[in-house]
This record gives C-alpha cells, sequence and structure tokens, in this order.
C-alpha cells in the first residue's frame, strides 16, 4: 500500500493507461444488482481498463453502506488485474473519511476527491476540504476539478493542493484543453495530470506528455472486448505510427459525436447535469449491467429511447465495436 510520502512518486510510475468507473447497476425493484456489479468490472477489464473505480456517477443515490459493498465487490472482481481507485468524497467530512479508510482496508491503490458543492464556496475552503482529509488518510490521492462542485478550481488552487503530500495527480474535468496544458506547465513536474476527455487524449499523450486517462467512460462505452480502438491508436503513437493512430483515432469521430453529445449538459458550470439515463441505457445496449435509474431520477420514456437508438446506430458502433458480428 502506497503511503502519503511515497504518493507521488508512485503516481508517476505506476499511473498510467485508461480509468473508468461505471454506474452502480440497480435490479428493477431498486436493490443493488451485486451480478451486474461484476459483469461491468469484467467488461471493464476486457475492454482494456488498467484501472476500476466506482463512487461518482451515484454517489448521491446510495447509502454509505452501500458504496463500501460495491467497492468490496469491485475490489474482489478485479483481483490483480487492474487498479482499483474510488471516489470516496460525501458532504459529509466524517463519511468521506470512512469512506477513504475502507478503501485503503480493502487494498484500494488510491482515492479520488472532488469537493462537494457545500464546501465548494471558495478557493480556499476547496483546498481546505481535500487536505484535512489527505491529512487522515495515509494514502495516494488524486483531486478531481469538476463543474460538479458549483466552482471550478484555479490554477494557483490547483498549485497549493499539488503541494500537499499525498495528492499525487488531478484529474482535471475543466472541457478546456488549454487549462490543462497551462497546468501542466506550471505543475506537472510535481504530479501527474490527466484531462479526461478522449477526443484529445491522442494529442494530448503525444503532444504534452498525459500518461493516463482518468475517469472517462469512454473507456467502456467506445471500446469493447473484441475491438480497443482508443487503445490502439495510443499504441501505435507510442511506436511511432502517427498516420495509423490518426486513421483509428478519425474513425471513431461518429461515435464520439454521440458521447460528446449526451455529455453537453455537464459542460454547464452553471448547472452540471450528469446525463445518468442515457449512459445507463447505452451500458444496457452494449450488454453490460445499466438498469433502472435510482428514484427519484426519471427513466427516459421510450420515445427518448428511440430516438438515441437511432443515433446510436447510424454511428456504426456494432460494426465498429463487434466486427466479427458482420
Amino acid at each position: 500500500m502506497v503511503g502519503r510520502l511515497e504518493a507521488k512518486e508512485w503516481a508517476k510510475e505506476h499511473l498510467k493507461g485508461l480509468f473508468s468507473s461505471p454506474s452502480a447497476p440497480f435490479t428493477q425493484d431498486f436493490k443493488l444488482d451485486d451480478a451486474g456489479v461484476i459483469i461491468n468490472v469484467e467488461r471493464l477489464i476486457s475492454a482494456g481498463a488498467s484501472g476500476v473505480g466506482f463512487g461518482f456517477l451515484d454517489a448521491w443515490g446510495l447509502t454509505i453502506a452501500q458504496r463500501k459493498h460495491v467497492m468490496d465487490l469491485i475490489t474482489k472482481a478485479t483481483g490483480d488485474r487492474a487498479m482499483c481507485i474510488f471516489y470516496t468524497a460525501d458532504h459529509s467530512v466524517a463519511e468521506t473519511i470512512a469512506l477513504s479508510r475502507h478503501a485503503k482496508a480493502i487494498g484500494a491503490e488510491a482515492i479520488i476527491l472532488w469537493v462537494p458543492y457545500e464546501w465548494a464556496t471558495s478557493q480556499d475552503l476547496m483546498h481546505d476540504y481535500i487536505e484535512y482529509i489527505a491529512e487522515k488518510v495515509d494514502m495516494a490521492i488524486i483531486a478531481f476539478n469538476t463543474p460538479h462542485s458549483g466552482m471550478t478550481m484555479t490554477h494557483e488552487t490547483m498549485m497549493r493542493i499539488a503541494k500537499i503530500p499525498n495528492v499525487c495527480a488531478f484529474k482535471n474535468a475543466i472541457k478546456d484543453p488549454q487549462h490543462t496544458i497551462r497546468a501542466i506547465e506550471m505543475f506537472g513536474h510535481e504530479i501527474v495530470l490527466s484531462y479526461p476527455f478522449e477526443e484529445q487524449l491522442l494529442e494530448m499523450t503525444t503532444e504534452h506528455g498525459q500518461q493516463v486517462l482518468l475517469g472517462s467512460t469512454s473507456v467502456y462505452l467506445m471500446q469493447s472486448p473484441e475491438r480497443q480502438p482508443i487503445l490502439d491508436y495510443l499504441r501505435l503513437a507510442q511506436q511511432g505510427d502517427m498516420a495509423g493512430a490518426i486513421d483509428i483515432h478519425d474513425e471513431l469521430a461518429p461515435l464520439r459525436k454521440t458521447w460528446g453529445k449526451i455529455y453537453a449538459g455537464l459542460w454547464n458550470e452553471n448547472k452540471a447535469v450528469h446525463p445518468m439515463g442515457l449512459i445507463k441505457y447505452w451500458m444496457d445496449i452494449l450488454g453490460m449491467a445499466g438498469g433502472p435509474l435510482g428514484p427519484p431520477m426519471q427513466e427516459l420514456d421510450e420515445t427518448a429511447k428511440a430516438a438515441f437508438r437511432e443515433q446510436l446506430d447510424a454511428a456504426g458502433w456494432e460494426r465498429l465495436l463487434f466486427p466479427s458480428r458482420f
């Protein structure tokens, strides 16, 4: 287990590849679908994920006991085949610490902390929230800069957080690659920085040294056990075949456009809304365990499902990700 003093060096050496965190599936009577959790873990690993996580997409719809239970299921199902990195933030600081310590106790390599909106009322308080928890939890921490907090961090705040001993990386979900590029220039020598959007991943990897894609659903929505185009273009780029890498990157354009369209509401810094319904429906289409939305969230109606399925089919998802069917 990596402690706070080793966290930064550990991340530079080991925090690499593609990481993702699917939502926790429910049964039709809104109980946790344990078998579905395991199905999704297997899908992520077979699609080439280096890390499996949990706890951001639907943490607000689960009890603390349920969150711990899903963490337990994921670590057991993952074994040593991939890293386990869990989102452990909660509006209760005490529960955040308890969830973080649970993640450490079951063998997670790191935790991810985003600042809940009640604590994201000033730049100082966002820093203090992460610093306080970091002092209580002796493990590697990835800080998450997201519009979901209600306030995003300035570069100066990010740099202060990067100096906390066990903060080893930043997932910088500001929908502007220049924001992350500037952060890399300012303090990228200290910690790992990830711009978590697949569209610019090839550029960020080859031109700015990004080594990990932290927490994008594109890892499993745009790849399959049969074909992993994101991994393929990264591999070709690493081998020096940029023309081949660009070809595969461009081949993903229709599917990427569909992904970007459903996420448009998340980039609204005034009121970020996560497209949970469409993500879960897309998972179901791919043979994963998406399942129903937890109440009081409203299910997609049949018209919305049909319209999305039409878009997805037009993007050629099946031929792209499951060529053996043709």
